[in-house]
């Protein structure tokens, strides 16, 4: 035998047996790497979850950090705002509070100042504003610092204890209080086709708007009158009505209310001295309609006075004022509903300055009726009185006398509130009168009366 070693060929079961255990080896490593890969990827992806959540959680910690130190200095700007503001208003006292008073205005000034007869044309001369007038008034004033302010808000009653209990006005800096108000709203049938507003309505968004008849029989709304004149200001200067405020609004009651022919005289020929020229109205109706109108006032801050019923002069004998003022109970209040102040009738008081006393019957009788506030033409300085019983105002009537006065008679009553040489409307008669050098008669309109301080009755 040879005695180099002879290798030894290996048998087919024991080379399968190698594959096998060769393939077993391979199979493991290969999950042990997949092993290896699956709990690095869980390692990464629960690594990433928690880098994730750190920061989402730092980013709500720094936009809520952000969100309440903003929200903390907004806290702290309105309370200095508030603070400031508390700081800005002032108290005003009621002494001496300026009212101003007008009548309708004259919408078209052609038609009011170009009647064929003279004295008609000067009567709305003398007794009225225009429409453009008036507004450029309402600029002036706001631009000195005025501000509307509510009749009630000087006092109220107090049903307890039957007083009233004066209130503290707290106004921005700067603003002075003004009350506001017109005379009449009737609309009186007279009136027609001279130039002014003939009703107050309600335009087809619910707005309140003055009714302007034309000659021709046609009609149009819009900003013709008082009311809606000073709602379009406010609405445009805000800060020209203190919480709310309009101006008190004072009914009669022969003609009915805001344009309505609501009285029953004017529902028959007789005792209708209309009924000729305007015919016979119903009634009924024209209270249907006059409702909502009423109601719309009443919402949008506007106060309600009597002027009595047939608006004549309460320096009468106190039958008179009893009997008118029956009338106007029994006609008028159904209409309006409770109405504590009084415009007296032409503007004149039923005593001078000096408080009411208890031996004055036509207060004691207008107070059993239910009035506490009282208004009266007083051309003095600006009158407030405020009393445990009443409240009193007396206020300027604004009218083209007014003016004319100021401009050309030296009077000077509105110096330093109103400034009426841009205003004045060159086209008035008044004014080609001066230019003329002839002086016009008086029309017998009561706004020409130049008294100053009140009247005082019989």
């Amino acid at each position: 035998m040879d005695d180099k070693r002879q290798t030894r060929q290996e048998s087919d079961e024991e080379k399968s047996r190698r594959l096998r255990r060769q393939r077993r080896l391979r199979q493991e490593m290969r999950r042990r790497r997949r092993r290896k890969a699956l709990i690095l990827r869980g390692v990464l992806a629960a690594a990433f979850l928690l880098i994730v959540v750190l920061l989402i959680w730092g980013i709500s910690a720094v936009a809520g950090k952000i969100s309440g130190g903003k929200e903390e200095r907004e806290k702290e700007k309105n309370q200095t705002q508030t603070a400031e503001s508390e700081e800005q208003l002032q108290e005003v006292a009621a002494e001496k509070i300026l009212h101003l008073s007008f009548a309708s205005l004259i919408a078209d000034t052609e038609a009011a100042f170009g009647q064929e007869e003279r004295q008609a044309a000067l009567a709305m001369d003398q007794g009225h504003l225009t429409v453009d007038e008036f507004n450029q008034v309402l600029q002036q004033l706001y631009d000195q610092g005025y501000i509307l302010v509510k009749l009630h808000d000087l006092a109220t009653w107090d049903q307890e204890s039957g007083q009233m209990q004066e209130q503290t006005l707290r106004l921005p800096s700067g603003k002075k209080p003004l009350i506001l108000s017109q005379t009449n709203l009737s609309f009186d049938l007279s009136l027609t086709g001279q130039g002014c507003a003939s009703a107050i309505v309600l335009d087809d968004s619910g707005k309140i708007q003055a009714r302007l008849d034309q000659a021709d029989g046609t009609s149009q709304t819009g900003a013709y009158d008082v009311i809606p004149c000073v709602d379009a200001f406010v609405e445009a200067h805000p800060d020209f009505s203190y919480q709310g405020a309009r101006g008190v609004l004072s009914f009669s009651g022969y003609n009915g209310v805001l344009g309505y022919r609501t009285d029953e005289n004017l529902g028959t020929a007789e005792n209708n001295k209309y009924a000729s020229r305007y015919g016979i109205f119903n009634t009924a109706e024209e209270t249907e309609a006059a409702a909502p109108v009423i109601e719309a006032l009443r919402a949008e801050g506007w106060e309600f006075a009597a002027t009595g019923y047939a608006n004549l002069s309460y320096a009468r004998d106190l039958e008179t004022v009893q009997e008118d003022m029956e009338l106007w109970q029994s006609r008028v209040k159904p209409l309006l509903g409770d109405v504590d102040i009084l415009m007296f009738p032409e503007g004149t008081d039923i005593g001078d300055r000096k408080p009411y006393a208890d031996d004055n019957e036509k207060y004691r009788f207008l107070e059993e009726q239910g009035f506490r506030y009282f208004c009266s033409r007083d051309l003095g300085e600006p009158f407030t009185q405020i009393t445990d019983a009443y409240v009193r105002s007396g206020y300027w009537n604004l009218d083209g006398y007014r003016m004319y006065q100021d401009l050309y008679q030296d009077a000077g009553r509105f110096s330093g509130i109103l400034d009426f040489s841009g205003l004045y409307d060159m086209e008035r008669p008044s004014v080609a009168s001066e230019e003329s050098g002839t002086e016009e008669e008086e029309s017998g309109d009561d706004s020409g009366t130049d008294t100053e301080g009140s009247q005082e009755a019989e």
